[in-house]
C-alpha cells in the first residue's frame, strides 16, 4: 500500500504516514504490521511467486489460496478461529459467521473483497494487534526464519 496523499491545499509534506507508525505499539507488532501491508510476508500468496509450490493454505482443508483474505475471515484453522474469537468486536460489522462447537471461535463463509478493504481501513490500535498475531499464526509454521529475520535495518544499524 503506497502512501495516502494529502489535498493540494494542505501545507507540509504530500504524503501521510500510515496511522500504526503514530501509535504506541512493540516493534514486533509494527515490523507484522510493515510485512503485511508491504506483502513482505510468507503467506503463500507471496512464497508462491518464488518458491516452487502451489499457493493453497497449508493449514486448512479448504483448498483455497491462502492470500489475506482467506488468513483473516475463511480460514477455519483453529488459531485463527480462537484469534477472531478474542477480537471479536472487530468483525461486528460482518455477516456469515460459521461457529465450531461450542467453542465460540468462528470463521466467515463469505466475505467479498470491499469487507476486507472495511476492515483493513479501521486503524485502531486492536486492529493492529489483531494483525500482527493474524502474522504470527500464518506465518509461524511457513518460516521460522521470518520471525527471527535481523531488524538492523528499522534500527538504524548497518547490517554488513
Amino acid at each position: 500500500m503506497a502512501l495516502l496523499l494529502k489535498p493540494s491545499n494542505v501545507r507540509g509534506p504530500p504524503h501521510l504516514l500510515p496511522r500504526y507508525l503514530e501509535m504506541e505499539l512493540s516493534r514486533h507488532v509494527l515490523r507484522n504490521i510493515a510485512r503485511f501491508r508491504l506483502r513482505a510476508h510468507t503467506l503463500r500468496v507471496e512464497t508462491g511467486c518464488w518458491q516452487c509450490h502451489r499457493r493453497i493454505c497449508d493449514k486448512c482443508d479448504l483448498h483455497d489460496v491462502q492470500d489475506k483474505k482467506h488468513v483473516l475471515f475463511l480460514s477455519p484453522c483453529l488459531g485463527m478461529c480462537f484469534l477472531r474469537r478474542r477480537f471479536e468486536e472487530q468483525f461486528a460489522d460482518f455477516a456469515g459467521r460459521t461457529y465450531i462447537g461450542d467453542t465460540d471461535c468462528f470463521y466467515f463463509d463469505n466475505i467479498r473483497a470491499e469487507d476486507v478493504k472495511l476492515f483493513l481501513s479501521k486503524q485502531t490500535y486492536k486492529s493492529f494487534l489483531f494483525l500482527s498475531e493474524t502474522m504470527d499464526i500464518s506465518c509461524r509454521a511457513g518460516s521460522v526464519q521470518q520471525a527471527q529475520q535481523s531488524t538492523h535495518l528499522a534500527e538504524g544499524l548497518n547490517p554488513l
